[in-house]
C-alpha cells in the first residue's frame, strides 16, 4: 500500500504512476475527495469531544435537566459522525488498496510485456545438426516426463517428472538451495497454506485480476501458495527489527499452486504453465533507502545469473516496463531462458524490489535514529522447474540423450540421461 501523504503531497506523481501502469487515474480524484471528507469529519468529532469535556467540566454535583440533555444530543453526535467516519475510512482504505507502487524512475514506460526491454543477453544459442525436441516431446522419448498420464489423474497443466528426471528436479533445487545457504542465506522451508489476510497483506490479491488467481479452502480460510514469498514475507510481520541485523536474507523452497485462471490456450503443451510446480526463491529485508534496496535488487540478480551460467543455459536479462510491473512492485527485472524447442526465450527468473509497499501492510519496520520506520522488501526466483526443463532442451544431444551440467553430477550422480532401448 502506498503512503497515503505521498498523495496528498504529490497527487501528479500518483495519477502519472497509475497512467503509466495502464490503471485509471481518477481513482486519486476519488481518494482525495474521501480524504478531504475524512478529516473535515474529524475536526467535527475533535469539537464535539472538546464541547463534551466543557461541559463535562460545568457539573457541579448533579448535573441539570438542560445539561443531560446537552451532553446526550453531543453523544448522539458524536455516534452518528463516527458512523460516517468509519464508512469514508473503509472506502478510502479499499480504493487505495487499487494503487499499485510508483514505479522507480528508470522503469520504461509500456502497455505490456510485449515493451518490455532486454539490455543484457548471456550465453550462445546451441545449434544443433538435428531437429531439437520440445521438453514434452524429449522427456517423453526418454520416459523422464509424463504429462499424459498426469492429464488423466489431475487434468492439464500438471506432469511427472520421473525416474532421473525426477533426480534432475531435485538435483536443480537442493543445488540451488545449498548455493545460497553457503554464502549465509538462511534457509527456510515454509507453510505452503496462509490466512487470506496474510495473503491481503502480501499485496497481490487487491488487484482485481489477481483476485483469482490462487487456489484456496474458504472452509478453513487459507490459501495456497503461489510463492514462498507469501509465507517468508510475513515472516516479521508486527515486528521491529534492530537495523543491525540488516540485511536479512533468506533462501527458501517450496512447492507453489496457481490456478493460472485466464490463460486457456497459452502454453498448453508441456509444463511451462502448470498449476503446481516447486520453487527456489530469495527474500530480502532491507533497510528503507532506495540506493540500498536497488543494490540488492542486482546482487539477487546476480544470483540468478551465475546459476544459470553455471546450468550452461543462454538467457536474456530484460527490464519489466510499467505495465508489466506486479502491484506491490517498485522494479523488476526478468531472466528468459533461450528454449530450443520453442526457438524462443521464455520467462524462467524474475527480481523484484517491492520498497515498503508490502511492509506498510504487513507491519514490519525497523528503528532507525529512535524512529520507526517501514523496511524494504525484495523477492526474487533463484531457480524453478522451468529451469530443468531449459536444461533437457538445450543440452539434448543427436543420439537422444541429454548431457547433464557439471555443477549437478554430485547431486545426481549421473552424467547423461539416455535413450530407452528395448
Amino acid at each position: 500500500m502506498i503512503d497515503i501523504n505521498l498523495l496528498r503531497q504529490q497527487p501528479d506523481t500518483v495519477r502519472n504512476a497509475l497512467i503509466n501502469r495502464q490503471k485509471d487515474s481518477k481513482v486519486v480524484d476519488d481518494i482525495t475527495s474521501l480524504d478531504t471528507n475524512r478529516r473535515q469529519l474529524l475536526v467535527q468529532v475533535e469539537k464535539l469531544r472538546s464541547d463534551q469535556n466543557i461541559l463535562s467540566r460545568q457539573f457541579k454535583g448533579k448535573p441539570t435537566e438542560d445539561q443531560i440533555k446537552e451532553a446526550g444530543e453531543i453523544k448522539e453526535k458524536i455516534k452518528t459522525i463516527e458512523i460516517n467516519l468509519k464508512e469514508t475510512e473503509d472506502k478510502q482504505n479499499l480504493l487505495l488498496e487499487e494503487i499499485p507502487n510508483i514505479p522507480a524512475e528508470d522503469v520504461p514506460v509500456g502497455k505490456d510485456e510485449t515493451e518490455n526491454q532486454v539490455f543484457k543477453t548471456v550465453g550462445d544459442i546451441p545449434k544443433f545438426d538435428f531437429q531439437p525436441l520440445d521438453h514434452a516431446d524429449l522427456g517423453e522419448k526418454l520416459g523422464i516426463i509424463d504429462i499424459k498420464k498426469a492429464a488423466e489423474i489431475s487434468g492439464s497443466r500438471f506432469g511427472y517428472f520421473k525416474g532421473q528426471g525426477a533426480i534432475l528436479e531435485m538435483a536443480v533445487m537442493n543445488y540451488a538451495f545449498n548455493k545460497l545457504a553457503q554464502k549465509g542465506w538462511v534457509g527456510m522451508i515454509p507453510p505452503v497454506m496462509i490466512k487470506s489476510d496474510t495473503e491481503w497483506k502480501c499485496g497481490y490479491s487487491s488487484n482485481k485480476n489477481l483476485f483469482n488467481a490462487y487456489y484456496s479452502v474458504p472452509e478453513d480460510d487459507l490459501i495456497f501458495i503461489s510463492s514462498s514469498e507469501h509465507s517468508v514475507v510475513p515472516y516479521h510481520m508486527n515486528e521491529i527489527l534492530d537495523a543491525k541485523d540488516l540485511p536479512l536474507k533468506y533462501i527458501n523452497f517450496s512447492p507453489c499452486f496457481r490456478r493460472e485462471a485466464g490463460t486457456y490456450g497459452k502454453d498448453m503443451k508441456g509444463m511451462l504453465r502448470v498449476h503446481f510446480f516447486n520453487k527456489v526463491e530469495m527474500n530480502v529485508f532491507t533497510l528503507p533507502d532506495y540506493k540500498i534496496s536497488d543494490d540488492m535488487c542486482m546482487e539477487m540478480l546476480n544470483h540468478e545469473e551465475e546459476l544459470m551460467q553455471e546450468l550452461e543455459i543462454p538467457y536474456q536479462v530484460v527490464k519489466a516496463c510499467t505495465g508489466d510491473l506486479p502491484q506491490p512492485n517498485r522494479r523488476m527485472y526478468d531472466i528468459n531462458s533461450w528454449f530450443p524447442g520453442q526457438n524462443n526465450y521464455r520467462e524462467t527468473q524474475s527480481c523484484s524490489n517491492c520498497g515498503d509497499y508490502q511492509s506498510r501492510r504487513l507491519n514490519t519496520k525497523v528503528k532507525i535514529n529512535g524512529k520507526n520506520e517501514f523496511v524494504h522488501i525484495l523477492n526474487a526466483t533463484l531457480i524453478t522447474d522451468r529451469a530443468v526443463l531449459a536444461i533437457i532442451e538445450n543440452h539434448q544431444q543427436a543420439d537422444g540423450s541429454i548431457k547433464i551440467p557439471k555443477v549437478l553430477h554430485p547431486f545426481t550422480h549421473f552424467e547423461v540421461i539416455n535413450p530407452i532401448h528395448s
